[in-house]
């Protein structure tokens, strides 16, 4: 029938000559690529069915002649197949990219056993350490790298493929300490031999569960641990992490200038390392830890020192004569609340604890000693009214040593935690 109708309506033909030259170009394209060639079949086959429909509408429709149908049915099938085109050329740019069709979610080589990922980490700065909200601030770059041979190609230059397009082994920072700032895109360099390099800088806060009670004289282990996000049949057991060794480095280092001013860090160390975060179950993982110690001379100069003189201040009132009981009672109590001050201000420094630091014994004992010092003050007044004036004078003679001594074996027991850390 559509011979027919072709032969007698030169308009007919001259549509049905512009489709064929449109199948016939595309067919040239098909040639060249397998898989472009399915399209462009799909395409031809998408505009003989339409000319067909047209015709047959165009029929039932006497209002509207046969060409008006055949040249928009022609334009509908063209941007249906242009459309078609586009999306599946940007899927095969993407494996041309590759090398090959990727299956992103298989490992390379599975049958082989583990995939090894070799890991480097380098802290380039920590802002701050805070032990009231157990966490720190750095900023720090990890670099990983592994074997695909399904992506080694013959060429002299890596090329730069979407993570989320091949598979990786998904490392996740488990321990972050709320918004932690990923700065370089999620890109892969693959190298000819299919070595695949992934590169990530983090900048943000990293939570440290810190035991304090050798407070300010402490020292701890910091870490910041990766582990893989990555299951495949073998649960997480199927990626294995490596350090990349340099010389003089064991998989990770610390920058030399921190900003970090109230600590100092001691040493450090970048180790492959399984994630438990409950009993029974490991995750292959990666961390690099460091040890910091907290400068004690600022809270010695800034801290104990004034605290001390207060202490000092509220046992001079023995040495003051009774009859001046005013005064005495006066400085005790202004010695009192200045150490119920001091007491707030040390509490924002630490988080709320259920148990009691270093500082916290030193300071609740100089806090009782002013305290029994104004006691002695108000009983020897009033006992020195009475007829106990020799006892009064007995009492003010002995707490004049007992007392100080008192506060030296306090002070003494305090500095002795600096020997402990």
């Amino acid at each position: 029938m559509l011979k027919t109708i072709l032969a007698k309506k030169p308009l007919f033909k001259c549509a049905f000559v512009l489709a064929g030259l449109l199948v016939f170009s595309m067919g040239v394209i098909a040639a060249e690529e397998a898989e472009v060639s399915n399209i462009e079949k799909t395409i031809e086959k998408s505009v003989e069915e339409s000319v067909e429909k047209a015709l047959e509408k165009a029929k039932k429709d006497r209002g509207k002649t046969l060409g008006d149908a055949v040249e928009k049915a022609i334009e509908k099938a063209t941007e249906k197949a242009t459309e078609i085109t586009i999306e599946k050329a940007v899927e095969k740019a993407v494996e041309i990219a590759a090398g090959k069709p990727l299956e992103k979610e298989e490992r390379p080589e599975k049958w082989r056993g583990p995939t090894k990922v070799h890991f480097y980490m380098f802290v380039i700065d920590i802002d701050k350490i805070d032990s009231s909200n157990q966490n720190f601030s750095a900023n720090f770059y990890i670099k990983i790298s592994w074997k695909d041979r399904r992506l080694a190609e013959k060429t002299q230059s890596s090329r730069l493929i979407p993570l989320e397009k091949i598979w990786s082994p998904r490392v996740i920072l488990v321990n972050q300490g709320g918004l932690v700032w990923e700065s370089l895109p999620k890109i892969a360099e693959v190298s000819p031999d299919g070595t695949v390099t992934y590169r990530q800088r983090y900048v943000g806060p990293v939570s440290q569960p810190l035991m304090l009670s050798n407070f300010p004289m402490d020292k701890h282990r910091f870490t910041i641990q990766f582990a893989t996000g990555s299951q495949g049949s073998q649960g997480f057991q199927d990626v294995e992490f490596v350090p990349n060794f340099k010389v003089g480095q064991s998989g990770g280092a610390i920058s030399e200038k921190l900003s970090v001013t109230d600590w100092e860090i001691l040493s450090y160390e970048a180790s492959s390392r399984s994630y438990e975060p409950i009993s029974g179950i490991s995750v292959p993982g990666f961390a690099l830890e460091f040890t910091a110690k907290r400068y004690f001379l600022y809270y010695l100069w800034q801290v104990i020192l004034p605290l001390s003189l207060i202490v000092m201040m509220s046992l001079a009132v023995l040495w003051i004569d009774r009859s001046n009981s005013g005064t005495q009672i006066g400085l005790a109590t202004s010695a009192m609340l200045a150490l119920i001050t001091y007491r707030f201000i040390l509490a924002s420094l630490l988080p709320i604890l259920p148990y009691m630091t270093r500082m916290d014994y030193f300071t609740l004992g100089s806090t009782l000693l002013v305290f029994l010092t104004l006691i002695e003050v108000i009983v020897a007044s009033s006992l020195s009214r009475g007829k106990h004036k020799r006892l009064a004078n007995n009492m003010d003679k002995f707490f004049r040593f007992a007392f100080p001594i008192s506060f030296l074996l306090i002070f003494g027991w305090f500095m002795s935690g600096l020997w402990e850390s």
